[in-house]
């Protein structure tokens, strides 16, 4: 279905980094953890994975890597107040039902889904434990904002580093766990050679891919 939105706002998360704010004027529903495909008003499209949490459907996020090419020109000339088309929600990369604890696995922009899973759960009181383990570019980690006070309040666990790294430390609790992971080709074939390292499951993911690395 294709909504008409508006950019409210733009915000750089990091270098080549921006989280795009659209209010929409019809009501826009979807599920955590789904993405969009964002029509520019040059007409160019691309399929981006909103950011926040259902239960702020008037302000809806979406985080982008600005790579080259048509799609980061637009996303460059791209300013608050422009209309533009958004068609959606798209995608099956869903929080389910499980009596588990949750280990989020994400590398780079793939925290993108997690951050609207997460902050979902924690809207609706969703009793399931929550770790998130970040994999940033660069050390550029991305909504800490959010994350680091949740885990200083105790709400969730969140570490970042090399995904290796963080899996072999959280051994332990993954595999008695309902894994998720999302984020580029490359970071997703390490993070599950990491859980078969662990002698976990790696076909047991849960993963939601953001396709090959960009150049």
């Amino acid at each position: 279905m294709r909504h008409k939105a508006i950019v409210t706002e733009l915000q750089p998360l990091a270098p080549s980094v921006l989280q795009v704010t659209v209010s929409f004027e019809d009501p826009f529903a979807f599920q955590p953890g789904q993405w969009v495909n964002f029509r520019f008003p040059e007409g160019v499209s691309r399929a981006y994975t909103i950011a926040s949490a259902p239960q702020r459907p008037e302000a809806v996020q979406i985080c982008v890597r600005v790579g080259p090419g048509k799609g980061g020109e637009a996303l460059r000339n791209l300013e608050a107040g422009a209309e533009i088309a958004v068609d959606g929600p798209y995608g099956d990369f869903l929080l389910p039902d499980v009596d588990k604890p949750v280990v989020f696995l994400a590398g780079d922009v793939g925290i993108a889904p997690i951050r609207s899973i997460v902050l979902h759960m924690l809207a609706v009181s969703d009793p399931r434990k929550i770790c998130v383990l970040y994999e940033p570019d660069a050390r550029n980690i991305l909504y800490a904002g959010d994350f680091d006070p949740l885990a200083r309040a105790g709400h969730i666990t969140h570490e970042s580093g090399s995904i290796e790294t963080l899996v072999e430390r959280n051994r332990a609790g993954i595999k008695e766990s309902l894994v998720m992971a999302a984020g580029f080709d490359p970071f997703l074939e390490r993070a599950r050679k990491a859980i078969q390292s662990i002698e976990a499951d790696p076909e047991a993911i849960i993963a939601e891919t953001f396709g090959p690395q960009p150049v």
